[in-house]
């Protein structure tokens, strides 16, 4: 499964929520690897700081990325995708490749306008691949008394995404650990609250998927017993 991070604004968090979720499937035991195709490679790097057991590759072109993502979806239970900032070709090649696309939003009038452009392209891509992929709007770095993060918790459900749940809320942890090259669900007391937010967020996008991949796993790890008992 390809799940893809993609905005055509940087700094809404998408290297974050790739990092994040990378090293989250990763410590459920599934075989990932992230695609980072963004020019600042803060995503890769910081992969390699937190979990060099997950295979990291980098493109820069349409053709690498298509060529890397094909190599990785066969030998992995997940890739996760870092699109560049902005709507070229690299980020429809990875929205096209996509079963999950994930498009977080802070709490930013340029934000909110940037969401229609990545919601054309991911229309676009769905009107290749028969619906798919999948898309969610995410609410990223929402402060509880702030006024426009409550702007755009009113107004996400009118700009033509699905709007997760649960939303990632502002707080120091995500700051601290981007320094130390970890994620808050390995951050101790810490990164509990931040933990906590990135769990419920996961468990609603992939908690399906995930549960069945663990059950599948279990069941073929029995199977191999019993022919080994044979």
């Amino acid at each position: 499964m390809m799940i893809v991070c993609a905005n055509s604004k940087g700094g809404v968090g998408k290297s974050t929520l790739a990092t994040h979720l990378a090293v989250w499937l990763h410590d459920r035991g599934f075989q990932v690897a992230l695609l980072d195709t963004d020019k600042q490679r803060s995503s890769s790097v910081w992969i390699e700081q937190a979990e060099p057991k997950i295979e990291v590759r980098v493109a820069d072109t349409p053709e690498n990325c298509l060529s890397a993502a094909r190599d990785l979806i066969a030998a992995h239970d997940f890739v996760v995708g870092d699109a560049p900032g902005g709507l070229e070709d690299l980020s429809r090649t990875l929205l096209i490749l996509a079963d999950l696309a994930i498009f977080p939003i802070s709490p930013s009038i340029l934000d909110v306008r940037s969401v229609v452009g990545a919601t054309a392209v991911l229309r676009y891509a769905q009107g290749i691949n028969g619906g798919r992929p999948e898309g969610r709007l995410v609410l990223n770095k929402m402060k509880t008394r702030d006024t426009i993060s409550q702007e755009v918790r009113d107004g996400a459900p009118e700009l033509g995404l699905q709007v997760a749940r649960h939303v990632i809320r502002d707080l120091q942890a995500y700051r601290d650990v981007a320094q130390q090259g970890t994620v808050v669900s390995r951050f101790g007391r810490k990164g509990l609250s931040a933990a906590a937010d990135m769990e419920a967020l996961f468990m609603e996008l992939l908690g399906e998927v995930v549960n069945r991949k663990t059950k599948e796993g279990r069941q073929k790890v029995a199977n191999g017993r019993a022919k080994i008992d044979r």
